[in-house]
C-alpha cells in the first residue's frame, strides 16, 4: 500500500509498505512486513528547487526458522535523510539552420543513512543495483528492502539538453556526474565489492540524433586508475512502425563484455520476422538467442518464435512459443 498527501503546510507525506510472505524448497522461509513513512518539503521557483526529506524505514521479520541465533522475529529500524537540490539554465541558439534550447543544470544531491549490522537479516529479494545517473540520486543503492545502504555521501551532477523548439525533440543529452562517499559504505552482498572513498566518475549521451536513429550511452571511469569500468552503450534506427533494428555493446571490466543485436522488418506482405543475439564476446559464445514470424492480420496475429538460452556454462534450453492475439 502506498499513500501520498502533497502540500500540507507546504509539506509531501507519503507511505510505501508492503507485506510478502517468501517461500523456498531448500532457503529459509518467512515473512516481512516494510513500513517507510517520509515527509518531504519542495521549495521551487521557477529555475530551481531545494528538496530535504526525513523517513523512517522500519522492516519486521517472522521467519519460519531462526538465522544466527537470532530468534524467529527480528526487525530493523532506519532513519533515512536526503537533500536534493538543482538549478536550470537556457538559451536560445541556432544549429545547422534550426533553432534550438540548450539547457544547463546542475544538481547537488546528498544523502545520509547511518550504519546497522544486517548480516544477521535474510536476504530475500535485495542486490546492489548497477552504477547509473538513475541509481546515483537515489537514498540505498540496493534493490528490494532487506538491505538499506549505509550512506554520508554527496551527488554532483550535470546536465546539459538541445530541445529542438519546433518540435520539441529532445536531440541531444549530455551528463557527467561523480559521486563523493565521505565514509566508506560498511553493508555489502556478496560477491565482494569495491568500498573505497575515492569514487568513480559517470558520463551519458542520449538523444535522437537525426529522425530514424537514436542513441543512449553512458561510461563509468575509475579516477584513481583512469580506466574504464563499465560502458553500456547503444544505437537504435527505426525508419517507420514495424522497422526496428538495435545493436548494443556491454562491457564491464574483469566481469563480461557482450554485445547484443535485435531485429523486427517486414518480410512480405503481412508477414513480419524477428531475430535477436546476445554474444559474449569474453566467453566466445552466443548466451541468448532467438527468431520467429509473425503474421498479423487486421483482427489477429499469430507468431512462432524459437528462442535458446544459455543457462549455466556447459548448459543450453530451448524453447518454443506459439502465440495467438485476437484484436479488439
Amino acid at each position: 500500500m502506498n499513500a501520498i498527501k502533497h502540500n500540507v503546510g507546504k509539506m509531501d507525506f507519503e507511505l510505501n509498505s508492503s507485506w510478502t510472505n517468501f517461500y523456498h524448497p531448500t532457503l529459509v522461509d518467512g515473512k516481512r512486513l516494510v513500513l517507510y513513512p517520509n515527509v518531504s518539503v519542495p521549495l521551487r521557483n521557477e529555475y530551481g528547487f531545494i528538496t530535504p526529506k526525513i523517513g523512517l524505514h522500519y522492516t519486521q521479520y517472522s521467519l519460519a526458522a531462526p538465522i544466527d541465533n537470532k530468534g524467529e522475529n527480528i526487525d530493523r529500524t532506519l532513519p533515512i535523510f536526503s537533500l536534493d537540490s538543482g538549478i536550470a539554465f537556457d538559451r536560445q541558439l541556432q544549429m545547422s539552420g534550426r533553432a534550438f534550447v540548450q539547457t544547463l543544470e546542475p544538481r547537488v544531491f546528498y544523502a545520509y543513512v547511518p550504519y546497522k549490522n544486517q548480516g544477521y537479516l535474510p536476504n530475500f529479494d535485495s542486490a546492489i543495483n548497477d552504477f547509473s545517473f538513475a541509481q546515483i540520486l537515489t537514498e540505498n543503492r540496493f534493490s528490494g528492502s532487506d538491505r538499506i545502504n549505509d550512506a554520508n555521501r554527496v551527488t554532483v551532477a550535470l546536465t546539459s539538453r538541445f530541445v529542438e523548439q519546433e518540435t520539441g525533440i529532445e536531440r541531444l543529452r549530455l551528463a557527467a556526474g561523480r559521486v563523493v562517499n565521505f565514509t566508506d559504505p560498511r553493508v555489502i552482498l556478496p560477491p565482494p565489492q569495491v568500498t573505497s572513498a575515492s569514487s568513480n566518475y559517470i558520463a551519458a549521451i542520449s538523444g535522437r540524433l537525426t529522425p530514424t536513429i537514436s542513441t543512449d550511452s553512458n561510461i563509468q571511469v575509475d579516477e584513481s586508475k583512469l580506466l574504464v569500468e563499465k560502458l553500456r552503450t547503444g544505437v537504435s534506427y527505426q525508419p517507420e512502425p514495424g522497422k526496428a533494428l538495435n545493436l548494443g555493446y556491454r562491457f564491464t571490466r574483469d566481469v563480461l563484455e557482450q554485445v547484443d543485436t535485435s531485429l523486427q522488418w517486414p518480410v512480405a506482405g503481412n508477414w513480419h520476422g524477428v531475430a535477436r543475439v546476445n554474444y559474449s564476446l569474453k566467453d566466445d559464445k552466443i548466451l541468448a538467442g532467438l527468431a520467429g514470424f509473425e503474421y498479423n492480420a487486421c483482427c489477429w496475429a499469430l507468431r512462432f518464435v524459437v528462442q535458446r538460452l544459455t543457462t549455466a556454462t556447459q548448459t543450453t534450453t530451448t524453447a518454443v512459443f506459439v502465440q495467438l492475439e485476437l484484436k479488439g
